[in-house]
């Protein structure tokens, strides 16, 4: 069998959900089949984790819109191994300036990977994001029935996708799972919270804080862990709310697998999410989870509320109930921890990664 070429372009090759999504699909996937190429704007975080095999090509742009020359230049130089080729783009705005500017070839199919959900395109920060999202949204209507295929990674957003865009989908589950860490439970009063994220705010922080403001200060401890734009104004609040003793923030953390360890409970916030990773790593951990209903796969992962806890966005008093609750009663919460264990098998990484290379090779 002939080796196919694999291009994946992610505009920002940092470190987070997405970016650890594609190391471990480039890590696990069977490199017998396919040449791998990864396209980037600026850096690659994760250049020393990835194998010397796997070309990285970092372009000097800012903006995916002036890179589409240059993406259309490298991918001439692959084809010319007159292998077949697949390009692989991700997140709603690559996805339509590739299908816009992109040249059809006989030898080239494009899939376009989609991490998020739609909903992220009806909530808006400003007047610029609510234009930029209604261009965004009428682009992927008309641009996303070009790709050969859409890959989503939950059935929610795959399903979403096909009805609004009326393309051709699949679901593939993110490659998180390793295994199932069996832990003793804390019973003393004071419970060790944990969040993770990039501080942005499609993460949903001020309802994080507003959650705990109105819960007992000496029944908890919270650690925040991630970088991104909000963290200075994230630091102003803790101090404002008068919080500094009970929540700290710790930075980006590689691995939080110490921090999950030490954790009694993981909080998510996000307004929109097509698969919280972190969700899974803290199940794995035996940690318990109270998460928003963020209209992603966090209802697959948690299967509608048997594996952990959801609360409604729209009532802000909801996270402070369920707080409140875990606090009082922790044990609910901790069984449904534990039973997650067989549910989780479906998200490992070389599952995931074996799922991948089938739609490649049929492609």
């Amino acid at each position: 069998m002939k080796k196919k070429n694999l291009i994946f372009f992610i505009p920002e090759f940092v470190k987070g959900g997405a970016g650890n999504s594609i190391v471990s699909l480039c890590k696990n996937i069977n490199k017998n089949f396919f040449f791998i190429n990864i396209i980037c704007l600026g850096k690659c975080e994760y250049k020393r984790e990835l194998s010397q095999n796997i070309k990285i090509f970092e372009l000097d742009k800012k903006r995916t819109l002036f890179a589409q020359f240059a993406i259309r230049k490298i991918i001439s130089s692959i084809l010319s191994n007159s292998l077949k080729t697949i390009f692989i783009s991700n997140f709603f705005y690559a996805n339509v300036l590739v299908g816009l500017f992109q040249k059809k070839d006989k030898n080239i199919k494009y899939i376009f990977t989609e991490r998020t959900t739609l909903s992220e395109l009806y909530i808006y920060f400003g007047i610029k994001d609510f234009l930029k999202k209604n261009i965004i949204k009428l682009l992927v209507k008309i641009l996303y029935r070009k790709a050969d295929l859409v890959i989503a990674n939950s059935k929610k957003v795959s399903k979403d996708l096909k009805l609004f865009a009326n393309c051709i989908t699949n679901h593939v589950y993110p490659g998180t799972f390793k295994k199932f860490n069996k832990k003793k439970f804390n019973k003393k009063k004071v419970k060790h919270i944990l969040w993770v994220g990039r501080l942005a705010k499609e993460k949903g922080l001020e309802i994080l804080l507003k959650g705990f403001r109105k819960i007992d200060k000496k029944r908890y401890k919270l650690k925040i862990i991630g970088s991104g734009p909000l963290r200075n104004e994230l630091a102003r609040q803790v101090k404002d709310y008068n919080l500094n003793n009970n929540i700290e923030l710790i930075g980006y953390k590689k691995n939080i697998s110490a921090y999950l360890k030490k954790s009694d409970l993981l909080i998510n916030t996000s307004y929109f999410e097509g698969f919280p990773n972190v969700v899974i790593e803290a199940l794995s951990n035996s940690v318990p989870v109270i998460s928003s209903k963020s209209k992603g796969g966090i209802y697959e992962i948690l299967k509608d509320g048997a594996y952990g806890n959801l609360f409604d966005l729209d009532r802000p008093n909801d996270l402070t109930k369920k707080i409140n609750f875990f606090l009082k009663n922790p044990e609910d919460l901790n069984k449904k921890a534990q039973a997650s264990k067989k549910h989780l098998f479906k998200f490992e990484k070389k599952k995931s990664a074996k799922n991948y290379e089938k739609i490649f090779l049929n492609l």
